[in-house]
C-alpha cells in the first residue's frame, strides 16, 4: 500500500470497496432478519402460530434461490455493481412494506419477495471481491466483508429492542428500511467494477493489482466447455451440500435466539442485548481464523473445524436446563462464534477452484443451495418448538447437521498455496 493510499481512505481499495460493501451487506442483513425480533409481537398481534411464522421466514429462502445463478452469471461477464444496487432498491422497498402486513399470506409473500430482490448480493459481492483482491489476501477480504453478517445482529438486535418496547414492531421495519435507499447513492458514487477502471486508485498501486489478478486468470486457465457445466463441478457440488447442511442450523438459531431468550423471562430491551453478545463474539472469530487461513493459504480444514466445533457446542446446549439463562448463552454464543468463524475461508474456496468467468455461478449454486437449508431450518425449529414444547430437539438435529456438513467437504482438492 503506498503513502498516498494510506493518507487518503477513498483510494485505499480496502477501505472504499469492502467499507461500502460491508455497510451495504449490513443493511441487507438487518432487513433479513429484524423478524426475528419482531416474533413474539406478531404472534400476539396478529395471532401467528410459532411454525407458521416459521414457514413464513422459510419463504424468503426460496425467493432468495432464484436469482443465485442469474445474478451471479450477470456479476462476472457484465457487472457486479449495477445488479447489486438495483437489487438493494428493491430490497429496501419491500423490506419497508413489511410494516403494512396484517394476516399470515401476507406475510409469506412478503418474505418470499424480500429473498427474492435479497438473492444474489452476496453472490454478486463474492465476485467483486475477487476482481478487486489477489488469492493471497481473498480470506481476509472475504472476512472485512463477511463481518457485517454478525455486526448487523450486534447493532439490529439492541435497535430493535427499543423500537419494539416503545413504538411497535411496524415502527422497527419502517425505520430499518429507510438506509437501504440512501446508501444506494454511496454505491454509485463509491464502487467501481475493476481496478483497471478506478481513476482513484493509486497508480503504482492499480499496475501491481491487475498484473497479479491478470496472473493469477491465467493459471485459473481458460473455461471447458459452455458455464453451466460449472454447475456439475465436484467441488461446487460438495460446498452446495455443505452449505445446505449448515445453514439449515444456523438459520433455525438465528431466528429463534431471541424466542428462546425471551422464554426465559427476560424483557424485549433484555433480550436484544444479550441477543447481541453471540455475533459479537463470531465477529471477533472471523478475524482470527481468516488471519490464519491466510497466513497459511489453506482454507478447507479452517472450514470444517469452525464448523465441526459449532455442531459440538449445539450438541452441549441441549443439556442445559431451560431456564439457565446463562448456561445457554454461553453455549449458543460459543456454536455462534464458531460456525461464523469459516465464512472468510468458506468463501475463498470457490474463487481458489474455479475460473474467474465461471466462479459467479458456482457461488451462485453454492449459496442457493445452502439458503434452500435455510427454509427448513426455520420451519424445523418452530415446529419442534410447538411439538415438544422446548428447542431440544432441534439444537441436536442442528448439531449433527453441522458435524456431517463438515464431513462432507473432506474430498475437495485445493490448489497449490499461492505465492
Amino acid at each position: 500500500m503506498t503513502a498516498a493510499a494510506r493518507l487518503a481512505p477513498h483510494r485505499n481499495r480496502w477501505v472504499r470497496i469492502l467499507g461500502v460493501a460491508f455497510v451495504m451487506y449490513v443493511l441487507s442483513f438487518i432487513d433479513r432478519t429484524n423478524i426475528a425480533m419482531a416474533i413474539p409481537a406478531l404472534r400476539s398481534e396478529l395471532g401467528i402460530s410459532a411454525s407458521s411464522i416459521g414457514f413464513a421466514t422459510g419463504m424468503f429462502f426460496w425467493g432468495y434461490i432464484i436469482l443465485q445463478i442469474p445474478a451471479g452469471r450477470l456479476a462476472a461477464v457484465w457487472s457486479a455493481k449495477w445488479v447489486i444496487l438495483c437489487l438493494l432498491l428493491f430490497w429496501s422497498v419491500v423490506s419497508f412494506s413489511t410494516a403494512f402486513v396484517h394476516t399470515e399470506n401476507q406475510l409469506i409473500a412478503n418474505r418470499f419477495i424480500l429473498g427474492l430482490f435479497e438473492g444474489g448480493v452476496l453472490t454478486c459481492t463474492i465476485v467483486l471481491i475477487r476482481k478487486w483482491f489477489t488469492r493471497a489476501e481473498r480470506a481476509r477480504a472475504n472476512t472485512l466483508f463477511l463481518i457485517s453478517i454478525p455486526i448487523a445482529q450486534v447493532i439490529a438486535n439492541p435497535i430493535s429492542g427499543l423500537v419494539l418496547a416503545h413504538f411497535g414492531w411496524q415502527m422497527m421495519f419502517i425505520v430499518e428500511a429507510l438506509p437501504g435507499l440512501v446508501w444506494a447513492l454511496v454505491w454509485v458514487w463509491a464502487i467501481t467494477e475493476e481496478p483497471k477502471d478506478a481513476r482513484w486508485l493509486d497508480p503504482a498501486e492499480k499496475a501491481r493489482l491487475v498484473s497479479a489478478l491478470e496472473a493469477e486468470a491465467m493459471e485459473s486457465g481458460p473455461v471447458q466447455g459452455h458455464w453451466l457445466k460449472t454447475l456439475w463441478h465436484p467441488a461446487v457440488l460438495l460446498l452446495a451440500l455443505y452449505n445446505f447442511a449448515a445453514l439449515m442450523a444456523e438459520w433455525g438459531v438465528t431466528f429463534w435466539l431471541p424466542t428462546v431468550l425471551k422464554e426465559t423471562g427476560l424483557s424485549i430491551v433484555a433480550v436484544g442485548y444479550l441477543a447481541a453478545i453471540p455475533p459479537a463474539a463470531g465477529a471477533v472469530m472471523m478475524i482470527l481464523v481468516a488471519i490464519s487461513s491466510d497466513r497459511r493459504q489453506e482454507r478447507k480444514w479452517h472450514m470444517i473445524l469452525a464448523t465441526a466445533l459449532s455442531g459440538v457446542f449445539l450438541l452441549m446446549a441441549q443439556f442445559v436446563g431451560q431456564g439457565n439463562t446463562a448456561g445457554i448463552l454461553i453455549l449458543l454464543t460459543l456454536a455462534v462464534a464458531s460456525f461464523l468463524g469459516r465464512f472468510g475461508p468458506f468463501w475463498s474456496l470457490p474463487t481458489e477452484v474455479l475460473p474467474p468467468a465461471v466462479a459467479g455461478v458456482g457461488i451462485g449454486l453454492v449459496n442457493g443451495a445452502g439458503n434452500l437449508g435455510g427454509t427448513v431450518g426455520p420451519y424445523f425449529f418452530g415446529f419442534v418448538r410447538e411439538w415438544t414444547g422446548s428447542f431440544t430437539l432441534a439444537l441436536t438435529a442442528g448439531g449433527i447437521s453441522l458435524i456431517v456438513g463438515s464431513l462432507l467437504v473432506v474430498p475437495i482438492r485445493q490448489r497449490a498455496k499461492a505465492r
